[in-house]
């Protein structure tokens, strides 16, 4: 057995003695009207559950072409599986579609997820991190036809066989890249502008035109003809899909004894006959292309963050011309919107159970923002901005990730409304800074010299956050965005043990060599020759996962095509080459993102500051403390904790905070990607720190072992002893554009740090 196995064992042995209590819909049976609280009550009654619709047409498609071109092949199965999706209407929706034959149904990649699936699938249905519901018999045909067709496939599978060390990529607790092996196909922003005014058909007929243009004697022109011809397969699969629907609803009108039911029924036929494939007539008709587009992709691609964007700015021209026409009133819209923000609440996030634990929950992080400025620099929002915001606290769902743009045009009474939805303490709306996120955007993908792909115009009409706080360019961009995570308080600790991973540690290389030799500490003379240190151990971990995700890089373009993606990407149809292989107008990722910025600091401050300045305590004794997790020394830990700490405005920890975080980005936008760009920085999100700070020993801040790391780029837990005012400026003396991937900041304000 080997060691990822025997943790799964383990991690699922303490799930079964906890248990897992569900909410029966009762607790959820909330929203503006009747319809929307008994559709909420439906999605919260049922358990996640995996869907293999998708396995079985992909497994089947693949048999029965084998040796054909591999585009040819995924393009070919995806068309069967939109064409033939379960189609179900349950009593009182009016936005249609769901992944699978009932709510909450993740409809996974067999291709990705095979090789981890096979040690997890008779737990899944009790496994301790986000288990789903599967029946006996599905697991069994996944078991004996689909799991053995694809396990030594999946992209996981191959990229073994061609990387030098591929388990210390996989929980060891220093770097990490299986988010990025489990998730190609994530991290998007669909051209919305385009298909609002266009519809699927405009995609097609685009396809069809350049099909007609490919010369089969030209060089350059060869894998154009397969892509050409699948991609409009499978957008006359969606038109399919969509008229299945249709046909369904009318099923159901002809049997209905309710005439406004019936009504209804015969209203989704019609729209479901029209969109997606034709532009949307109505803001019905809009929301129920933008859920269709949400759910397809989420289909396709087997990571999380298929984002809206700036919903509010495509969706107002039909908002306004229903008022107009009185075919619609606010409250209309905001019901429509709800039952949006069900059916994308439905989707859950499919991941291993180690990974499971860093992202646990289910969610996928779908953003849905408002506000920000227009491509002229004016305020952008309108009623629809508002519509979002008061439809999220009716219906109080997880998805998607409500997310105001804040600049210094935003109306007072739009950020009153957003405050009032913060008061619900749901974790709605995100707040995001438009200067901040643009110049990210205007830093991003050159490396350290070179010029964004971006114009101002292009940021502001559609840059916005995508996923947790990455920025991103509606239809402008394509790349998996949070990819590979660098623990920067196991990177103090491997200096502290010259490069040996202590024993005592879960995971892989416990007791083993698994960073470069930095040196013994107590041979460092200078407090510039042990940060000389923590910079050479970082640097090798970084440029260590890159090596390993390009070549992840390289085969996903080889095997992982996504043709509606490719669609919804501005100029790659025209290029005729999938979106996987580069052809988006700016390739993102994989990216790096770090975890315990201020474990690193506060360390690092600790060092200098007792081990250096004032001599208090011998870097021997800082080792054997932290070798024995300071049981012995709780004299010594007091020293370490009482050194000055980052989130306290206090330049001493701050400035070095500034340092790292600036060593980290140039590190990473350094290095080049398989599609051509440079990574990205970010601060990594949710709880990884927790997984990885179970990872990590013991810290020269006086960290304990195997405790969780800070979170985000936040201050170490209870440390920002001096309030949020004086944690603000240590924050703000970072240089944010410089993580052109995002940062993310938690603060938690008391009630007595507040103002009556």
């Amino acid at each position: 057995m080997s060691v990822q196995e025997k943790e799964v064992e383990q991690i699922n042995e303490v799930g079964s003695k906890l248990g897992m209590q569900w909410r029966d819909g009762t607790s959820a049976e909330v929203g503006s009207t009747y319809r929307i609280q008994q559709l909420n009550k439906l999605l919260h009654a049922n358990r996640p559950n995996l869907e293999i619709h998708r396995t079985r047409c992909f497994t089947k498609v693949f048999q029965e072409t084998e040796g054909q071109p591999y585009l040819r092949r995924r393009y070919l199965a995806s068309a069967e599986t939109y064409a033939t999706l379960p189609v179900q209407i349950y009593n009182h929706e009016r936005i249609v579609g769901w992944q699978g034959r009932k709510p909450r149904s993740e409809n996974f990649n067999i291709e990705i997820h095979a090789d981890w699936l096979g040690n997890e699938i008779d737990e899944m249905p009790e496994r301790r991190f986000d288990p789903f519901q599967i029946s006996p018999e599905d697991i069994e045909e996944l078991k004996t036809v689909h799991i053995p067709y694809w396990k030594d496939k999946t992209l996981t599978a191959v990229w073994k066989q061609q990387v030098p060390n591929p388990d210390k990529m996989f929980f060891c607790g220093v770097a990490d890249c299986i988010n990025y092996l489990s998730n190609p196909g994530s991290h998007f922003l669909p051209d919305y502008q385009v298909l609002m005014k266009t519809g699927y058909r405009g995609y097609a007929r685009l396809a069809e035109e350049y099909l007609a243009k490919v010369d089969d004697n030209n060089p350059e022109d060869i894998g154009k003809r397969d892509f050409y011809e699948g991609i409009i397969k499978v957008l006359e699969a969606v038109r399919i899909m969509a008229n299945n629907y249709a046909v369904k609803a009318e099923e159901l009108a002809v049997a209905e004894s309710d005439p406004q039911r019936k009504a209804e029924l015969l209203e989704i036929s019609d729209v479901c006959r029209h969109v997606p494939w034709n532009p949307p007539r109505t803001f019905r008709e809009a929301v129920q292309t933008a859920w269709f587009t949400q759910m397809l992709l989420n289909i396709e691609g087997a990571g999380p963050s298929m984002s809206y964007g700036r919903f509010d700015q495509y969706m107002y021209p039909f908002y306004k011309r229903d008022l107009e026409a009185g075919i619609l009133t606010p409250e209309g819209a905001m019901e429509y919107l709800e039952e949006l923000y069900i059916k994308t609440t439905n989707i859950p996030w499919f991941q291993p159970t180690q990974l499971a634990y860093y992202f646990g929950g289910y969610y996928k992080f779908p953003q849905l923002g408002v506000g920000g400025l227009t491509k002229e620099g004016r305020d952008a929002s309108n009623e629809v901005s508002y519509l979002c915001l008061r439809a999220m606290r009716h219906v109080r769902t997880t998805a998607p990730s409500v997310a105001l743009y804040l600049h210094q045009k935003t109306p007072e009474s739009l950020l009153i409304e957003a405050c009032k939805l913060s008061a619900e303490g749901m974790g709605h709306p995100s707040f995001f800074n438009v200067d901040t996120y643009s110049k990210m955007l205007e830093y991003r993908t050159g490396g350290l010299n070179g010029k964004s792909p971006y114009t101002m115009e292009q940021i502001l009409e559609g840059g916005c956050p995508i996923g947790c706080v990455e920025p991103g360019v509606m239809g402008l961009q394509y790349g998996h965005t949070d990819s590979a995570i660098v623990n920067l308080g196991a990177v103090v600790s491997l200096v502290m043990t010259n490069g040996i991973k202590p024993a005592a540690l879960p995971g892989w290389g416990a007791g083993q060599q698994v960073g470069p030799q930095t040196g013994e500490p107590h041979v460092m003379e200078t407090y510039e020759d042990f940060k000389a240190a923590v910079k050479k151990q970082l640097e090798y971990h970084i440029k260590e996962v890159h090596a390993h995700m390009i070549v992840a890089e390289k085969i996903i373009a080889e095997q992982h095509q996504v043709p509606l993606f490719s669609a919804l990407s501005r100029g790659v149809i025209e290029k005729g080459k999938d979106v996987s292989g580069g052809s988006a107008y700016c390739n993102v990722g994989p990216t790096i993102q770090a975890v315990g910025l201020a474990d690193m600091s506060n360390s690092l401050a600790a060092v200098k500051k007792c081990v250096y300045d004032e001599k208090t305590v011998t870097m021997n004794e800082l080792c054997q403390a932290l070798d024995a997790n300071f049981e012995g020394y709780e004299d010594l830990r007091l020293k370490l904790r009482n050194a000055p700490k980052y989130g306290n405005d206090d330049d001493y920890v701050d400035d070095i905070a500034a340092e790292m975080f600036q060593f980290f980005s140039d590190t990473v936008r350094s290095l080049k990607c398989y599609r051509g760009n440079y990574s990205d920085p970010a601060v990594q999100m949710v709880q990884a720190h927790v997984g990885f700070g179970e990872m990590t020993w013991a810290l020269p801040n006086g960290r304990l072992a195997m405790k969780p790391l800070a979170d985000t780029m936040s201050a170490e837990q209870q440390t920002d002893v001096y309030g949020p005012t004086a944690a603000a400026k240590s924050y703000g003396k970072l240089n944010f554009p410089a993580f052109t991937n995002g940062t993310l900041l938690n603060m938690w304000i008391s009630r007595s740090e507040l103002v009556k």
